[in-house]
């Protein structure tokens, strides 16, 4: 038999919004329709306890094939409920069932993971052992209606307590396939992975747009790598770091004697990346007397440094990639047009990190490693999940290098990372939030008043940096009335964060 901590193992894979969410791993003990059914594990977030979808299960049981549904709620955002067949080879012998909020990309992310693990544990379900207890990371409330939906549907619990365990364990830093140096498991990545893969052995410009941080030169490289060049240099140049007196030498390089302290020729970053790649990183920056000189080299393919009178022949494959919107800067005058159509021959976005949060804990986990922190055991509360997928990550990719940094600092012997641990903005985004704009909907004062008090306190403890005595003097408050009203609205969050600063 395979250890039941298997469960946890795969479970640590799953991604997790912070909102209601529920998986179940249900085995039929014998070779007939009507045999008893088996809960080999179950897990729940943000709601305790959920009544297992016996219906969903017997229907994927007697099909042998998937099967969803959508559930009705108040929330605007539904549980989607799937089931998936394990099959052992020689029919459905189980069933997987995964239950989350229908909202993108988490339907999407959720429903990978789930397909995936099918796959997986289908033809070892019958070796696999029980969890000792029916909920992972939190005490099952008692739920009379629970027992009761065990004994009407001849379902068997498993037997024990569960582990007096907070959250989950980190999930795993998957690669992309396809390119190399990424992380995550997004649907944004694979499909940008994929275009990679088609682009990239041919020879034409590539332009990459994408937020500041998002990884540029990673996709940069994997379309080098993917490419007949690969053998061949990569050469890089941030247009934006390289003051304008020096770009034409860099670039094209000089003749000694060619200008004051050009002791010897160099030969310039163009003529360097022959035969390979070119990348242009910010190529929004570079002064607008280059980009007429650089589009004379992607017609003519030649090369002439300073000071010299011959071209030398180049082959070069340019990408360039920015952060600004080229269009508007062709407006403003910034960038030459017909250099603009010759580098957008193909067009690659690259997403931001807040349009891909399932890729937010891997990410984590690879930047913690790095770090030199052991992630193996390493625990993520609900509460610090939520919050790390509810920040939008400005800063993208990079942004979260140094929020791992500062954890593998700060905190090397945590066992479980919690709310407490991460920096003060991911902290209060942690919250439930108030709306602006619905300030000005009509309801009953009491109701506004409490509305606007929750927002103003949020909004004084964020400019004061999370000290409690600067936002209460903000407010015209004491001390210790700020506290009894984040206690009387429940904003718990808001507790225990910067105290020591205040």
């Amino acid at each position: 038999m395979i250890h039941h901590h298997i469960w946890e193992e795969e479970l640590r894979d799953l991604p997790r919004d912070g909102g209601p969410a529920a998986v179940w791993f249900v085995r039929r003990e014998g070779p007939d329709a009507g045999s008893t059914l088996r809960l080999l594990c179950g897990w729940t977030a943000a709601g305790g306890p959920a009544p297992l979808p016996l219906g969903l299960i017997h229907q994927v049981l007697r099909a042998g094939a998937p099967a969803q549904q959508c559930e009705e709620s108040r929330s605007r955002r539904p549980p989607l409920v799937q089931a998936l067949p394990l099959d052992d080879g020689r029919g459905a012998v189980g069933v997987l069932v995964a239950a989350s909020t229908g909202h993108a990309p988490w339907a999407d992310a959720v429903r990978l993971w789930a397909e995936n693990t099918a796959r997986r544990l289908g033809p070892l379900l019958a070796q696999l052992e029980p969890w000792p207890g029916t909920w992972l990371g939190r005490e099952p409330r008692p739920d009379t209606r629970q027992q009761s939906l065990f004994a009407d549907h001849e379902l068997l619990p498993p037997t024990g307590r569960p582990p007096a365990k907070t959250g989950l364990l980190l999930p795993r830093a998957v690669p992309v396939p396809g390119l190399p140096g990424a992380v995550g498991r997004s649907r944004e990545l694979c499909r940008l992975a994929g275009r990679i893969a088609a682009v990239a052995a041919s020879p034409v410009n590539v332009l990459l747009h994408g937020e500041t941080g998002t990884g540029k030169e990673i996709v940069a490289r994997a379309l080098h790598q993917g490419s007949p060049r690969r053998e061949r240099s990569f050469v890089g140049l941030n247009c934006a770091a390289l003051p304008e007196n020096l770009f034409e030498s860099e670039l094209f390089g000089h003749k000694a004697g060619a200008f004051t302290g050009a002791a010897r020729d160099k030969p310039g970053l163009l003529e360097s990346a022959h035969g390979g790649t070119f990348f242009m990183d910010e190529i929004g920056d570079m002064p607008l007397p280059l980009q007429i000189k650089l589009l004379r080299v992607m017609q003519e393919r030649q090369v002439r440094r300073v000071g010299e009178l011959e071209s030398r022949p180049v082959d070069i494959r340019f990408v360039a990639a920015t952060h600004k919107n080229l269009t508007q800067e062709i407006e403003a005058g910034r960038f030459r047009l017909d250099l603009y159509y010759r580098l957008k021959v193909v067009c690659l976005e690259i997403p931001p990190l807040r349009q891909r949060p399932e890729d937010v804990l891997p990410l984590l986990a690879c930047f913690l490693a790095r770090a030199g922190h052991d992630v193996r055991t390493l625990r993520v509360a609900d509460a610090a999940a939520a919050a790390l997928h509810a920040w939008r990550w400005p800063g993208n990719v990079r942004e979260l290098e140094n929020e791992a940094a500062r954890f593998a600092a700060l905190h090397a012997e945590t066992a479980t990372m919690e709310l407490r641990h991460l920096s003060w903005e991911i902290q209060e985004s942690a919250g439930p939030r108030v709306d602006p704009d619905d300030l000005g909907t009509l309801r009953r004062l009491e109701d506004a008043n409490e509305l606007l008090e929750r927002y103003l306190i949020r909004k004084a403890i964020a400019a004061s940096e999370g000290r409690k005595a600067a936002a209460a003097r903000k407010l015209g408050l004491s001390r210790q009335g700020l506290y009894k009203k984040i206690a009387r609205y429940g904003m718990t969050d808001l507790i225990g964060v910067a105290d020591a600063a205040s």
